[in-house]
């Protein structure tokens, strides 16, 4: 190897460079997450998680397209996304683990990707020309998810009562996760689908996934609340710095780097229910 390929090898970001510097971001998020009931935790620090989640879905989408088994990384993927959902309505519904102010984690990013890698699957049968079996596979999370509401209305309801019907949904969403109730919501899927649809060409991607963070994060608050302001942009309304994450996607390159995929899903539960369990103890000591 020469001394101008090794300079080459240098530049840039790897993918799992990347991806250590969203679990970082992410960290910081969370951290602003579980203690804002404090009044300690500096608004910064989720200014800095809002970059987590578009880097997640760019190193996500690119280990689904480089991995050699996609049926084992769906599987991967799945298993944690109905351990943690399932996690989540446990907490939810016995009340002792609740914190005292009722707040609960809702995190659960695994859902979304278990949604988009379907989407994906749909989104690569188009490219291919198998139009139908594309367009059913991308509207698939939707037509199930709508399916089983109204089974349950007309089977469930009838005969017992609303609260019974909606506890079936959602140990039904632990293993078909619904669009509406995963993290980030449809936001997060239409972004994910811009960044696998342009995955081939990183300028393309990069721009419109700058365009579309920027017209959904500043267009729907400029729209619908009044009156805005600059300072609400950088305290209610930050989500737009989200566009930020672009940088790294142009840093990256090509690069899988250290080969550590346990990493990030051992990683990811393990720090929400480790905060979780800490701001309980704190929230118990301070009220």
């Amino acid at each position: 190897m020469t001394l101008e390929d090794s300079k080459k090898e240098l530049k840039g970001l790897t993918g799992f460079q990347i991806k250590l510097l969203a679990l970082v971001f992410m960290l910081c998020d969370h951290i602003h997450y579980f203690f804002e009931f404090t009044g300690k935790v500096p608004v910064v620090f989720s200014w800095i998680g809002r970059l987590a989640g578009g880097m997640f879905l760019f190193t996500m989408i690119e280990g689904y397209v480089h991995t050699s088994n996609r049926r084992k990384y769906f599987k991967r993927i799945y298993l944690i996304s109905a351990f943690m959902t399932a996690i989540k309505y446990i907490i939810q519904f016995y009340k002792p683990l609740l914190r005292g102010d009722g707040f609960y984690p809702e995190n659960g990013i695994f859902s979304t990707f278990v949604i988009l890698i379907i989407m994906f699957k749909g989104i690569d049968y188009i490219k291919e020309k198998k139009i139908f079996k594309g367009i059913g596979l991308v509207l698939f999370p939707f037509l199930i998810n709508y399916a089983i509401f109204f089974i349950l209305q007309l089977l469930i309801v009838p005969n017992t009562s609303i609260d019974i019907a909606n506890n079936i949904y959602m140990i039904i969403s632990c293993f078909l996760p619904s669009p509406f109730m995963v993290e980030g919501g449809i936001y997060v899927i239409l972004t994910g689908i811009i960044l696998y649809a342009f995955h081939e060409n990183r300028k393309l991607q990069g721009t419109f996934y700058g365009i579309f963070v920027l017209a959904w994060m500043i267009g729907m608050p400029l729209a619908f609340i009044k009156p805005i302001s600059l300072k609400l942009m950088f305290t209610n309304y930050y989500e737009w710095m989200g566009v930020f994450a672009v940088i790294f996607m142009f840093l990256y390159n090509g690069e899988k780097g250290k080969s550590m995929k346990k990493l990030f899903y051992i990683f990811y539960p393990a720090h929400i229910y480790i905060l979780y369990g800490l701001s309980v103890l704190l929230y118990n000591l301070k009220y």
